[in-house]
């Protein structure tokens, strides 16, 4: 149990360590639930760059995504512990 949980814990940090992955986590913050071809327009990247770290993102609970039919949509996860934190983080950045 201790190693799935120390897994776990590393995909978090993991997720959370690169700076794009916290601007699409600023982006679905201000912008609320987003088909991935919305972040793929405002970045300006590729899907198959936007997917993966979207998948990273999932995978460590952070995001959540719903499919409608061949399209996936992503929100800020509101039940992961870490949301409180984001929120603060967002919340200030986005009064600057």
């Amino acid at each position: 149990m201790t190693n799935r949980l120390l897994t776990q814990q590393a995909n978090l940090f993991k997720a959370l360590s690169d700076e794009f992955r916290l601007r699409i986590l600023f982006y679905l913050y201000l912008n609320g639930e987003k088909c991935v071809c919305d972040i793929c327009d405002f970045f300006n990247t590729g899907q198959s760059n936007i997917s993966y770290h979207l998948k990273l993102l999932c995978d460590a609970n952070i995001i959540n995504k719903r499919q409608v039919a061949v399209w996936n949509y992503y929100s800020l996860n509101t039940e992961n512990k870490l949301y409180p934190y984001l929120y603060e983080i967002f919340k200030n950045l986005s009064q600057e």
